[in-house]
């Protein structure tokens, strides 16, 4: 498929999607939707032609992550753990797992998720030690999106100085089993479970990337500051109802919306200097918190058939304060949580244009 067609094949799904959003979220994520959207070939977006993938340009990447986003985000969650793995690997000096692995990832007949948010944090929960020739993988990862869905997953672990990261089957066991499903207020039907690895032991030609920890924790503050295209999708397919039951508001929040999503995309395709990066927080951040008021002005506008589970406006909404905490670094919660106290309904009396009572 041309990769200027897969936005249109993007959409086309959607539409599917979208009338089993609710069954998904109570029953889960399966396997055939997945597969759907790799015949599609969505699977492949970031990889290399070599191995059968698009290399597409990130709008085309954002206009499909934006699509299935707004139509299902549990759908969405699953197919987007897959992106890091194929980005990884293709970038990855270990030729030989690559080669292994990067046809079946880009064409979907393998599934990837991942396990490494942990490493933000000062005290990663899996470390790794040297065994032999190869590592041990040891601790609790409290995320893992997609698992008895995933094929492969990729786990981080760190040292005292480094981090590394493995592909590994993703299989109940001995080694790495699942603490069980997460009871999630929103995202409820993307089999995420925390994962418990006892002594895993990683091979040498399992490695996709050792790296300074330093060195990784400032290239993921410099991606982590760029606004995932799924803060984006939710709003606005909220808005596409916002403007039959509030066609006013949605004028004034789909224009804030179009200035926020375009700013943020030109910064995320800027120059990827340390001196842009609070203006990457602060466009997140925005862009984030607009996404509570759209979906939280949909609610208003319907009233209590909003919060019938057969309605969506319930779920964006859920889906919304998911992005408040979804990739969320130290730097961007501080960033989000600066212009909800500057927001003018948080200033002291003082400064309100209002008289004294």
């Amino acid at each position: 498929m041309n990769p200027t067609d897969l936005p249109d094949a993007a959409r086309a799904l959607g539409r599917s999607l979208a009338g089993e959003a609710e069954r998904v979220e109570r029953h889960g994520v399966e396997r055939s939707t997945l597969d759907r959207l790799a015949a599609a070939g969505l699977h492949g977006l970031a990889g290399p032609s070599w191995a059968g993938g698009s290399d597409v340009a990130p709008m085309v990447y954002r206009e499909v992550a934006e699509c299935l986003s707004g139509a299902d985000g549990n759908t969405w969650l699953v197919w987007f753990q897959h992106h890091p793995v194929v980005k990884m690997l293709a970038a990855s000096a270990n030729v030989g797992l690559a080669e292994r692995y990067l046809p079946d990832l880009c064409s979907g007949a393998v599934q990837a998720g991942v396990a490494f948010s942990h490493l933000r944090n000062p005290s990663p929960s899996v470390v790794a030690t040297v065994d032999r020739a190869g590592w041990r993988f040891s601790g609790t990862q409290p995320w893992c999106t997609g698992w008895g869905l995933i094929d492969v997953v990729l786990v981080g672990a760190a040292t005292d100085d480094e981090v590394v990261f493995a592909l590994i089957p993703a299989d109940d066991g001995p080694e790495m089993c699942s603490a069980g499903e997460l009871d999630l207020a929103a995202m409820a039907g993307t089999r995420t479970v925390a994962l418990t690895l006892d002594g895993l032991a990683v091979a040498p030609d399992d490695v996709v990337l050792r790296m300074a920890r330093a060195d990784w924790l400032a290239a993921d503050h410099l991606r982590a500051a760029n606004a995932q295209p799924s803060v984006f999708g939710i709003p606005l397919a909220a808005l596409a109802h916002l403007g039959r039951t509030a066609p006013e508001v949605a004028d004034a929040l789909a224009s804030r919306l179009h200035d926020t999503r375009q700013r943020s995309y030109r910064l995320a395709d800027a120059d990827a200097a340390e001196a842009s990066v609070d203006a990457r927080l602060a466009a997140t951040a925005e862009a984030v918190l607009l996404g509570v008021e759209i979906t939280s002005a949909l609610v208003t506008s319907l009233g209590g058939k909003a919060m019938v589970r057969s309605h969506p406006a319930q779920r964006w909404a859920r889906e919304a304060m998911f992005h408040l905490v979804f990739a969320q670094t130290g730097a961007l919660r501080a960033a989000t949580l600066a212009q909800v106290a500057t927001a003018p309904r948080f200033w002291p009396a003082e400064r309100r244009a209002f008289p004294d009572v």
